[in-house]
C-alpha cells in the first residue's frame, strides 16, 4: 500500500510540521523542568522530576501524532484535533496569567493546526476510501 507523503506546501505537511514543533517544544520544556528539579532546590524533588518526565512523554506522544499526520494516517487526525482543542484553554490561562509570549505561541500553533486540518485539501487527504461506484 502506498502512502501519500505531503510536501510542506500541502496543508497536511504544514500541520505535521507545526505538530512536530509543538512536540519538540513540549519535550524540551519537560526536560528543562526535570533537570531543574534535580539540580535545583524544589519543594518536592520527586514530584518535580515526575512532572518533567510526564511532560517529556507527552511531547513524544505529540511527535508520534505529528508523524501520523505527516503520513496521512487516518488514526492521526482526531488526536491532532483533540490536542489542539485542549491547547486552547491552556493558552487562555496563559493570557489570564499575563504570560503573553507563551500564550501567543500556544494559541497561534493550536489555531494554525486546526485551520490547516480543516482545509478542503486536508479533509480530502484524510477521507477514508469508500466503495468504488459501478
Amino acid at each position: 500500500m502506498t502512502t501519500h507523503r505531503p510536501a510542506l506546501a500541502d496543508p497536511v505537511g504544514r500541520a505535521a510540521l507545526l505538530l512536530g514543533v509543538e512536540g519538540v517544544g513540549i519535550a524540551v520544556v519537560g526536560a528543562v523542568y526535570a533537570v531543574v528539579g534535580v539540580v535545583g532546590e524544589p519543594e518536592d524533588r520527586f514530584a518535580t522530576v515526575l512532572a518533567g518526565g510526564c511532560t517529556v512523554l507527552a511531547g513524544v506522544l505529540v511527535l508520534l501524532v505529528a508523524r501520523g499526520v505527516g503520513g496521512v494516517r487516518l488514526w492521526a487526525r482526531s488526536p491532532a484535533v483533540v490536542l489542539q482543542l485542549l491547547a486552547l484553554p491552556v493558552g487562555l490561562g496563559l493570557v489570564q496569567g499575563h504570560v503573553w509570549a507563551a500564550a501567543a505561541v500556544v494559541l497561534g500553533l493550536a489555531g494554525a493546526v486546526l485551520y490547516l486540518l480543516a482545509t478542503p485539501q486536508a479533509r480530502l487527504a484524510f477521507r477514508e476510501p469508500g466503495p468504488t461506484p459501478r
